[in-house]
């Protein structure tokens, strides 16, 4: 048995810690450790940015607070890149396929609270958009 914690949201500053705390029409999600639950055992996350911008960044996660013993974990999760196309042509579009990370194994505290937040590092592509899953073993 297992149980889920997702939570999405914008990426609007590069280089910049982002906590990533709603979840659709929920804008507070709980963000506790289920009770029972000892280990973060997959993650499922999909970012992509809005390419208005020429660069390259890297999506980075990162789980903290009290809930995530051994302190904060930190995931590369992705990476995009644009470079303007030629005159009269299409943008090719950006697609943000899910990251799935299985027996992830980090240690958490039933009961007490996860800090997520997210980062686009490197260049400014544009505001970006992350969703992400914990998955509770």
């Amino acid at each position: 048995m297992s149980k889920t914690l997702t939570v999405e949201g914008d990426i609007t500053a590069v280089d910049t810690r982002t906590q990533i705390t709603t979840q659709g029409s929920v804008t507070a999600p709980s963000l506790v450790v289920p009770s029972g639950f000892s280990k973060i055992d997959k993650i499922i996350v999909s970012a992509g940015a809005e390419g208005l911008a020429d660069g390259s960044a890297v999506f980075l996660l990162r789980l903290g607070g009290s809930g995530v013993l051994k302190g904060e974990q930190v995931i590369t999760v992705g990476a995009a890149a644009r470079i303007a196309p030629q005159a009269g042509s299409d943008s090719a579009p950006q697609i943000a396929k899910a990251f799935i990370l299985d027996d992830v194994d980090i240690d958490v505290s039933p009961s007490d609270n996860v800090s997520i937040s997210a980062e686009m590092a490197g260049s400014d592509l544009g505001t970006a958009r992350i969703a992400v899953t914990l998955i509770f073993a």
